[in-house]
């Protein structure tokens, strides 16, 4: 699994990948909404008690109750309009609150200018609320930065040409020094956090790959064992015939040639599936390459060769000696086994699976065709499902049910498709769609 990136610079700090940037804005959503209110709760909270202190203190409250009145219509205003936002989602979030705490430097501002009331004095406490607050609960970097680069401007411009005052030119050095810090604190907050998150992907990812390779191998488990129990099945069936000497010494030597072909192909499957599954633990690859179509459907034509005799089913393979596709051999082993096992299963005696081949401009098609006792409309939509209910065969051959669910899921890494026509009483063909190498 491959590390997370972050792009970062004096300005910017971010996820390279943008998708991985979208989830953690929307994860930090919540806890970011929930801090903007509380920060606004405590300033209003906070105006309500300036108001009572200056109502009794001072002789003439009006100016400064009503001004401070104003700040709490203003604080109401925007934890109404946060409530709103947090019904909507992220998507302006970023922005609003950018603007709200731009708002309020340019409401106090205000107040200073017409009233010497000397409130810039807190807004110079905003850079440390902008970047220790904010940031870390989801105010990306980027936009704290610019906040306070736009504060800062407008308390230079304001203090020494605007509005000339010996006590805000004072400020300066202790607002740069604040600045410097919050900006560092900020800086800092957001990358643990999102180091944090990082983190936490990465683990959930793992986790999810891990649930994936232990369903992957009960399904590969469940299915080995179908494959394996008919050709087993059908050795025992012969052993018991000769300790019963129920065959001619002539029947017995085709028999004992038959069974070791059955032995050696069902040896063969296994050793792939195997071997398959232990590529498989360094992560699902893909080995594509050309395949003679003909020649491997024939071996394993040969594996099904005793179950077929059993149920009088003739194999046609229609595939030419030339046609050819680009898929996994492995991988295409074990869906044609699968599949023509299924054929099998569920056709009844003294009838005929095929097997045809199509092919165009874009894709290679494989079809494999039964006479059977076909599929119901209500299974056929939930045929490649894992583990559906599975179903006996004519001679009340059992399967895992989840046969299907992989070749599906196996078709698909191949870049390619698998899909079904049924009609009940009549058959189903079930065609593999491989895309042409190009």
């Amino acid at each position: 699994m491959e590390p997370i990136h972050f792009k970062q610079s004096l300005f910017t700090l971010h996820f390279l990948d943008d998708d991985l940037e979208e989830e953690y804005r929307i994860k930090a959503f919540p806890n970011s909404l929930k801090s903007f209110k509380v920060v606004f709760l405590f300033l209003l909270a906070l105006d309500v008690y300036i108001i009572v202190v200056e109502f009794f203190r001072m002789e003439d409250p009006f100016y400064a109750v009503f001004t401070r009145s104003l700040m709490l219509i203003f604080y109401s205003a925007v934890i109404l309009i946060s409530n709103f936002l947090g019904k909507v989602g992220p998507k302006y979030h970023q922005s609003f609150v950018f603007l709200a705490l731009l708002a309020m430097y340019l409401i106090v501002l205000t107040q200073d200018i017409y009233g010497d009331m000397y409130y810039l004095f807190f807004s110079n406490v905003a850079f440390t609320l902008i970047y220790i607050v904010f940031t870390v609960s989801g105010l990306r970097f980027t936009n704290a930065i610019l906040l306070a680069l736009i504060y800062l401007a407008i308390y230079i411009f304001y203090s020494f040409w605007w509005y000339p005052n010996t006590y805000h030119a004072g400020q300066l050095p202790n607002v740069m020094i604040n600045w410097v810090i919050a900006a560092m604190a900020g800086y800092i907050l957001e990358k643990s956090s999102r180091k944090a998150f990082a983190n936490g992907h990465l683990l959930r990812q793992k986790n999810i790959e891990a649930e994936s390779y232990n369903t992957l191998k009960n399904k590969l488990l469940s299915v080995v064992s179908h494959d394996v129990q008919s050709p087993l099945n059908s050795i025992n069936s012969v052993l018991s015939m000769f300790k019963e000497k129920a065959i001619s010494q002539a029947d017995s030597t085709k028999l004992l040639h038959k069974i070791h072909e059955q032995v050696a192909g069902t040896i063969g499957y296994v050793q792939k599936i195997l071997f398959w599954t232990k590529n498989q633990m360094n992560g699902f690859q893909i080995n594509k390459q050309t395949i003679n179509l003909h020649a491997e459907i024939s071996k394993c034509i040969k594996g099904f060769e005793s179950l077929a005799e059993e149920k009088n089913i003739r194999i046609d393979n229609h595939v030419e000696h030339n046609n050819e596709i680009f898929a996994d051999p492995e991988i295409f082993d074990i869906v044609l086994r699968n599949l023509l096992g299924n054929a099998i299963k569920f056709s009844p005696e003294h009838t005929a699976v095929e097997i045809s081949f199509h092919s165009n401009e874009q894709w290679d098609e494989l079809a494999i065709r039964d006479h059977g006792v076909g599929i119901e409309q209500d299974r056929l939509e939930k045929i490649f499902a894992f583990n559906h209910a599975h179903t006996d065969g004519t001679k009340l051959e059992r399967g895992a049910g989840i046969g299907l669910s992989l070749c599906s899921e196996f078709m698909t890494k191949l870049e390619g498709g698998l899909s079904v026509e049924s009609q009940v009483g009549e058959g189903s063909t079930f065609y593999l769609k491989f895309k042409k190498s190009i």
